[in-house]
């Protein structure tokens, strides 16, 4: 497995405030920086708060934040020293905030995607098959597209494209989702031609992204690619032609940490690998996108990676 996919150790109290007292005597600038996020889809608990710990956490930043204040007054202190002791107490409070991004999962289960969640189709046709040896939420097209021409734009082309021939099909879910991530898609394909992309994206009209192409087929199966205003950038590829059409389910997985490092696993094999810190922040949902072939899409989940 790759080291990407290793998590971060979890931020351990006691040290923070061995660090911020060091910080005091040594001058250091630079607290870690890590997010607790709950594995459920709903976060539960506040960092540290109603405990001994906790409370002796807030009253020491406090404690803190005076002492450099009446520093600053009484010109006691190196203007430098200070601003690295303010820079670091930033850090650290913005560090044990819980984010608002939330883990994802919808297998189609309930036989619809209008409702929990909501998703919208943007172009060509989809629907919702629970029967048979192939199942969930299904799109076919005939004709592929360039895959570096389908832009963060798909989201404001709701309408005008659905109907049978349509070049390609999308259709995309808004869901506040973390900057570090495993992005997975469990699904069945049949065509040895065309596409299937999985993004996560920011802004209203998906302007910028990271996404997962697979091309059956194609000399180069896989593509791990960032999404700007610009245009499409190749950040890793798979050199070699797969084919995945064997009626059998499979699963595509994109993983970016938190230091950016990005990784993309076929069936929990890895074939691409890559680092990228270009975009930052939470990202603001899932945009998927069929450029020829049929796909059944039985799962799409999104869960936080340190």
């Amino acid at each position: 497995m790759d080291n990407s996919s290793r998590r971060a150790a979890p931020l351990r109290n006691p040290l923070c405030l061995a660090v911020l007292g060091a910080s005091l005597v040594l001058g250091g600038s630079t607290l870690p920086a890590q997010l607790a996020l709950a594995d459920n889809a709903v976060p539960t608990y506040q960092p540290w708060t109603g405990t001994t710990q906790g409370k002796a956490t807030q009253k020491l930043l406090a404690d803190l934040k005076a002492k450099i204040a009446q520093a600053e007054k009484d010109q006691a202190g190196s203007p430098d020293f200070l601003d690295d002791l303010k820079k670091s107490i930033a850090e650290f409070e913005a560090a044990t905030m819980v984010s608002q991004a939330q883990p994802f999962l919808d297998n189609f289960s309930d036989g619809e995607f209008a409702t929990n969640p909501v998703w919208k189709v943007t172009a060509g046709q989809w629907q919702v098959d629970k029967s048979g040896s192939n199942r969930g939420l299904v799109s076919k097209i005939r004709q592929g597209a360039n895959l570096n021409a389908l832009l963060g734009n798909l989201l404001n082309q709701q309408g005008q494209q659905q109907n049978a021939n349509a070049q390609y099909a999308a259709i995309y879910t808004k869901a506040k989702l973390p900057g570090s991530f495993t992005a997975s898609t469990k699904f069945t394909s049949k065509d040895r031609y065309g596409g299937l992309q999985l993004a996560l994206y920011q802004g209203a009209s998906a302007q910028n992204q990271y996404r997962v192409a697979y091309q059956p087929g194609n000399n180069q199966a896989f593509l791990l690619q960032k999404v700007t205003a610009s245009g499409a950038t190749t950040l890793g590829a798979y050199n070699g032609a797969v084919n995945l059409e064997d009626g059998q389910p499979h699963e595509l997985t994109m993983t970016r940490n938190s230091a950016g490092k990005m990784t993309v696993l076929v069936d929990g094999q890895t074939a691409i690998s890559a680092t990228d810190t270009s975009l930052t922040g939470d990202l603001d949902g899932i945009l998927v996108t069929n450029v020829g072939g049929s796909y059944w899409l039985r799962e799409v989940s999104v869960k936080p990676l340190q």
